[in-house]
């Protein structure tokens, strides 16, 4: 007894040691409640890593439900290095051929298990007829990707979101996850990862505006004669083998140990829950409109700007990132941004977006941790009065 006493004690120091460390609270860190999430209580139920491959496979394709017309594959050629993806057809891909022309091969059991034994990588098409969708997937590159999906994790917490997050393929990535127990409007899921993600900027202001454009279902509608972004598909088996296209565990950065258990009991959120938190994460402001610092509100930890700022001017204006806050440097990139009117007219128009970013940023950082924001005319003003200091200018 004295024994299991002391491991008590021992967990117990440390989960608290954990909860400092990631800087939440024991409410943000303890599960979604079953008044918040739905859980797989129908059929296919729950899973286990023990579980019969056809209830895996059920199970897999319940949880990552996206269009079942079509889907796509990885493709890698080993001689020059290139890869990418491109959609299942039969007979294979040919270019030129019109989209209604393609003889689309369907997503079923026997291509999950494909996907699953490592056979093929699968890619998913999230956006359905409708504009609905049953999961919210966000994609981080880069050194930093792990630093920035954390962060957007803690943001999800915040609002009380369920949120899984897996390490992609390269080992480096990260995908987020967001589930749903039923179809939910892709404006609707968009709009809360777009507020999750500036809550996640002004926790980590080095975050790139480009983030915006990394959400899947990448658009709010499904484009005409078209089929939508893709994303690659998770717990790929040989993939899966290496470490890579699994779940972490955000508190020890390592794969559950469990898969099937832990996405089997990982919250889903009704359409209602997804409104509710997507009105409460709020819409993202840029440009003109940006009149104060917009503060992390997931965090107890707020740094204070110094009592001077130096501003260098010239062709733009030049400040020192080691003067800037987090919160201070996001407020500045979304001031110093537009939206970009063209995606959101072709988007309108449901045409293709691919390559128009939704978001136009004009400030600019180098090696030397710089932020150069283009001068707008009264924004500075504004912010300077938010601050309740005074930029130091030098010539």
């Amino acid at each position: 007894m004295a024994a299991l006493t002391a491991e008590l004690a021992s967990l117990r120091a440390e989960n608290a040691r954990l909860l400092r460390l990631l800087k939440l609270t024991r409410r943000e860190a303890a599960p979604p409640g079953p008044a918040q999430a739905g859980f797989f209580e129908a059929p296919p139920g729950a899973v286990h890593a023990g579980s019969p491959p056809e209830v895996k496979i059920a199970f897999f394709g319940a949880l990552f439900a996206a269009r079942t017309d079509l889907y796509a594959v990885r493709w890698e050629n080993a001689r020059t290095g290139q890869k990418g993806w491109l959609p299942a057809v039969r007979g294979g891909w040919r270019k030129g051929v019109p989209h209604a022309e393609r003889d689309y091969l369907p997503l079923t059991a026997g291509v999950l298990s494909a996907h699953l034994s490592g056979q093929m990588h699968l890619g998913l098409y999230p956006l359905l007829d409708g504009d609905r969708c049953w999961w919210l997937a966000a994609d981080f590159d880069g050194s930093a990707a792990m630093l920035d999906a954390l962060n957007y994790i803690k943001a999800a917490r915040a609002l009380g979101v369920p949120a899984g997050l897996e390490v992609s393929r390269s080992g480096t990535g990260a995908h987020t996850w967001i589930f749903f127990t039923g179809p939910v409007p892709a404006e609707t899921a968009r709009r809360l990862g777009t507020g999750l993600l500036r809550e996640a900027m002004a926790l980590r202001g080095q975050m790139s505006l480009a983030s915006y454009d990394r959400l899947f279902p990448s658009q709010d509608t499904l484009l005409a004669g078209g089929v939508g972004n893709l994303i690659a598909a998770p717990l790929h088996g040989k993939a899966r083998r290496q470490g890579a296209t699994v779940f972490l565990d955000p508190a020890t950065m390592e794969p559950h140990e469990d898969q099937w258990a832990y996405l089997s009991t990982l919250g889903r959120m009704t359409p209602r829950e997804v409104a509710t938190a997507a009105n409460r994460a709020g819409r993202v402001v840029v440009g003109a409109a940006v009149e104060r610092i917009e503060v992390a509100g997931s965090t107890r930890t707020q740094p204070q700007l110094p009592p001077v700022i130096h501003a260098r001017l010239g062709a733009g204006i030049r400040l020192e990132q080691s003067e800037l806050t987090p919160a201070f440097l996001a407020t500045l990139k979304h001031a110093a941004s537009m939206k970009n009117p063209l995606f959101y007219e072709r988007q309108r128009l449901r045409l293709s977006t691919l390559g128009s970013a939704s978001v136009s940023a004009q400030l600019r950082g180098d090696s030397r941790r710089r932020a150069d924001p283009a001068p707008r005319q009264g924004g500075q003003g504004r912010l300077a009065r938010g601050t309740g200091r005074k930029p130091t200018g030098h010539h």
